[in-house]
């Protein structure tokens, strides 16, 4: 079973040099609504 993507966002792999706050940034949102979207437990983001 494949899960869906919230409506208007896209698939972002994470590289070595990111931040949730970088990436926050990049697509314009809040660090905090990228952690409800993604249903993540911490602000911690790894690569790949």
């Amino acid at each position: 079973m494949q899960k869906k993507r919230p409506p208007g966002t896209v698939e972002y792999t994470v590289g070595p040099n990111d931040s949730l706050n970088s990436i926050a940034l990049k697509f314009n949102i809040t660090p905090n609504k990228l952690v409800q979207l993604n249903k993540l437990f911490s602000h911690s983001v790894c690569p790949g």
